[in-house]
């Protein structure tokens, strides 16, 4: 393991170039030889199929010609048996015969015989035994054949006794009746045709050199050949016979076919056929290499167009390795004469690929470079927002930006734009910031969309005489709904975050949905008074028991309104809201609900978001809460219709499917979309497409605290193609990204326990409060 990651470290460490060009040889490598491979193993399937089907057939025939060959000696054997002579003699013990008598008898026995003789060929011997072990024979063979088939050792084989239980048909079998020697027998019972008694035996001795003949013309000389009797002994072409086969059962399924095995560590094919007439198993071996030799020939061929074609994909690599690598080198020449100093370098762009929008983006970079260094005016606003600025670092940041803070007096003014009507306006009061700022006494920076930070360094009534001029140009003369939010002046300039903080406490606290009219300046200071809303607490919490949750949503509504119009201290606010959490958290342990009660840690949660957020939008999230986490509990006691009961499993089962929606549903159960829309609202008490998004907001927060699944997976287990579009639908619904949301906590900026030293993030978080 530790070798294979220093291998993957130091693939990683070579220039592109070399990493492209052993990625695209290992690749194609892979490929070439994985198609070889398989189109090798298709033929050689192909090959074997065809060879084993052409040997069967070989086979068939080298059979079907014995058998012709087998079926004329069995005829002659039935003309010699049932001849009257044969049967008259062997109905009496010739050897008891006398003189003349005897002689008759033994001399028609033998003009039998030689008739039988002369009209076959390849026969060794035709022995005839009568009852009495006489033995009349006709042979070329060794003569102790006759005191074999009349010996004990005959008879111990068992042939007597397997003849006469014969009816009559002939048995073929190999018989090993020396060390030597095996023959070819064919036994064959000889019955009185009077009264069916058994008189005696017919064998007639064929030479296994027979088959050599029939081998010649059946095409099969290349192998090895071989016959398998009844008995199990097995006769090899050219190796003479052995008592025990080669061969088992498992090789030689069914009467014919052809299978594979090993001899000697090397495949072997084997061909084998059953014949009828004799029971015996016909089996015709070829080593494996034999019957693939046209296969090497294909291999070979496949390794001469393996490297053509490699040779084909490195020069097309080669061109577009070039046209890859070359503007990259130039890039990365480029970047190299940025960190030297050098500004005045360009990327020539040629062609709009993401080579081409890269050099756009770089030469982008060194224009934003040359116009002033706009990242560190960046970080020096966040400082001077978030920390405490020391002389040297206050001189270095003017001095980089060529910027000088001269009065003595430090404001900062949040400026809000509601609801641009495009992104042209937006663009044009930017340019009137920028413009106002030129005129000196102030620096600006954008916090987030729609959201600007400006920290004038004048006295108060210049800045607010400057700021009415520029919400007068942003209203009249752009068409923008703009307020300014005015933190306190000090004379200090690292009590500008104070001045900030102030600011954006207005902001949080003052933008609502009718702010049209209110006025366009808001500023730090005012009294707040401190009457708790103790009526709106009580109708709240009766209506949580009742269970009556729209009710809810209307008491909030009106307290949202008597906030606005009567300036309650936000502490007094959030208690209420505290008090609201905890009532929510009671209920939930009452109705069981343990996978829907609130986190352990929901108080320190909650008075992170009461301290960064506006009242109206807490307010609002708490009875959206509340319909999703009490609403089902309370639900389950209501029983549904069978078709509202129907669509909840159905949501329940597909709420990760994307095109989960009212008209699938109302197909799904055969009824009416509007229909459907309204039943489902009455009875549940929300709307569908509310449900479905409560419940995969739900399941996300669930995966995203429990899971180590990506935030691509969790949209995707969630119902959401698109992981961008469920990245701002979580914000939307949670005021968190779901990353943040991971984390377990908001950006520093929108906590309560914020550092003074919070990052850029955070002070976008902080104010962002349009959404």
């Amino acid at each position: 393991m530790k070798s294979f990651r220093n291998a993957i470290r130091r693939f990683h460490d070579l220039t592109l170039v070399k990493k492209m060009w052993l990625s695209v040889t290992f690749v194609s490598l892979l490929a070439l030889a994985a198609f070889a491979f398989v189109s090798s193993a298709q033929i050689k399937k192909l090959i074997t199929e065809r060879e084993g089907r052409v040997m069967v057939q070989q086979l068939e025939n080298y059979t079907g010609s014995i058998n012709h060959y087998f079926q004329n000696i069995q005829k002659s054997a039935q003309v010699l048996l049932y001849s009257p002579n044969i049967q008259e003699r062997f109905s009496t013990d010739m050897s008891q015969l006398t003189g003349e008598e005897r002689i008759r008898a033994f001399n028609d026995v033998y003009h039998s015989l030689h008739r039988m003789w002369d009209n076959l060929y390849g026969i060794d011997a035709v022995y005839l035994i009568d009852r009495y072990q006489n033995v009349f024979k006709i042979s070329v063979e060794n003569a102790n054949m006759p005191t074999f088939l009349t010996g004990e050792e005959f008879a111990r084989q068992g042939w007597y006794d397997r003849l006469g239980k014969s009816d009559g048909s002939s048995y073929w079998s190999f018989v090993r009746w020396s060390d030597t020697k095996t023959s070819i027998l064919m036994f064959n019972a000889m019955y009185n045709k009077s009264d069916l008694s058994l008189i005696g035996h017919l064998v007639i001795s064929v030479s296994p050199n027979v088959f050599d003949s029939f081998l010649s013309a059946s095409n099969l000389g290349d192998g090895t050949n071989s016959i398998i009797d009844s008995s199990g002994v097995a006769y090899t072409s050219g190796g003479g016979a052995a008592a025990i086969a080669p061969y088992g059962a498992e090789e030689l399924e069914g009467s014919k076919g052809y299978s594979f095995v090993k001899r000697d560590g090397e495949p072997h094919m084997l061909a084998y056929a059953k014949h009828g007439l004799t029971g015996w198993t016909f089996v015709h071996e070829v080593p494996q290499r034999l019957v693939l030799q046209d296969l090497q020939r294909v291999n070979g061929l496949w390794l001469a167009l393996l490297f053509l074609s490699l040779g084909l994909i490195m020069i097309a690599a080669a061109f577009v390795l070039r046209t890859i690598t070359t503007p990259l080198r130039k890039l990365v020449k480029l970047v190299r004469e940025v960190e030297r100093g050098n500004l005045s370098g360009r990327f020539n762009v040629l062609y709009k690929d993401e080579l081409g929008k890269l050099g756009h983006a770089f030469n982008h970079m060194l224009d934003k470079l040359q116009d002033g260094i706009p990242l560190i005016r960046e970080k020096f606003i966040r400082s001077l927002l978030e920390r405490k600025l020391t002389p040297e670092e206050l001189r270095e940041f003017e001095r980089k930006l060529d910027f000088r803070f001269e009065g003595s007096w430090y404001q900062v003014v949040l400026l809000y734009i509601r609801e641009p009507s495009d992104e042209s306006a937006l663009r044009a009061a930017e340019a009137a910031i920028r413009d106002m700022e030129l005129r000196g006494g102030m620096i600006s920076d954008t916090l987030a969309d729609e959201q600007y930070c400006l920290i004038f360094n004048r006295p108060e009534d210049e800045t607010v005489s400057q700021l009415r001029g520029l919400l007068d140009h942003l209203r009249d003369g752009l068409g923008l709904r703009a307020y300014a939010f005015v933190g306190n002046g000090y004379e200090d300039v690292n009590l500008v975050k104070t001045s900030f903080e102030e600011a954006k406490t207005q902001l949080k606290y003052r933008v609502s949905e009718r702010m049209e009219a209110e006025p366009a300046i808001f500023f730090s200071g005012g009294p707040y008074e401190h009457h708790y809303p103790e009526s709106f607490e009580n109708r709240l919490l009766y209506y949580m028991g009742e269970g009556d949750f729209d009710t809810c949503a209307i008491v909030m509504e009106e307290l949202i309104d008597y906030a606005r119009a009567t300036p309650v201290a936000p502490p007094i606010m959030n208690s209420l809201l505290t008090v609201l959490h905890n009532e929510l958290n009671k209920q939930l342990i009452k109705f069981g609900g343990d996978e829907r009660r609130l986190d352990p840690d929901w108080l320190g949660k909650l008075n992170g978001r009461l301290s960064l957020e506006p009242f109206e939008k807490n307010g609002r999230d708490f009875i959206a809460r509340l319909r999703k986490q009490l609403g089902p509990l309370v639900r389950k006691q209501v029983k549904y219709s069978p078709n509202i009961d129907k669509s909840l499993q159905l949501i329940r089962d597909r709420f990760d499917q994307p095109d989960l929606g009212v008209d699938y549903a109302a197909r799904t159960l055969g009824l009416n979309a509007n229909y459907f829309s309204q039943l489902f609202k009455k009875e549940v008490g929300v709307g569908f497409a509310e449900y479905v998004s409560g419940l995969r907001l739900e399941h996300a927060q669930r995966l995203l605290t429990e899971t180590p699944f990506k935030i691509k997976e969790i949209a995707e287990k969630t119902g959401f193609a698109d992981p961008h579009y469920f990245g701002v639908w979580f914000k939307d619904n949670t005021g968190l990204s779901p990353s943040q949301y991971r984390k377990g906590s908001v950006p520093r900026g929108d906590r309560a326990d914020a550092p003074a030293g919070g990052g850029t993030v955070a002070i976008k978080g902080a104010v962002n409060v349009s959404g």
